[in-house]
C-alpha cells in the first residue's frame, strides 16, 4: 500500500472507532460521563488530522 492508501484506511479505522464509542457510551448510558467525552473528542481531533493527510497526500498526487 502507498501513503494515500494507508492514509485512507487509518481515517476509515478512526471513523469506525468513533461509531463504536458512540454506541457503547449510547447502550451503557454514559453520554454525559466525562471520561468517554475525552475520548471521543480525542478522536475526532485524530479524524480531523488524517482527513488533512488524506487531503494533502491527494493534492499532491494530482500536482
Amino acid at each position: 500500500m502507498d501513503n494515500l492508501d494507508n492514509a485512507r484506511h487509518d481515517h476509515q479505522k478512526n471513523k469506525s472507532d468513533i461509531v463504536n464509542l458512540v454506541k457503547q457510551m449510547f447502550a451503557q448510558d454514559k453520554w454525559g460521563d466525562q471520561e468517554y467525552k475525552k475520548a471521543l473528542i480525542d478522536l475526532v481531533n485524530k479524524d480531523e488530522k488524517l482527513v488533512a493527510e488524506v487531503a494533502r497526500l491527494l493534492k499532491a498526487r494530482h500536482e
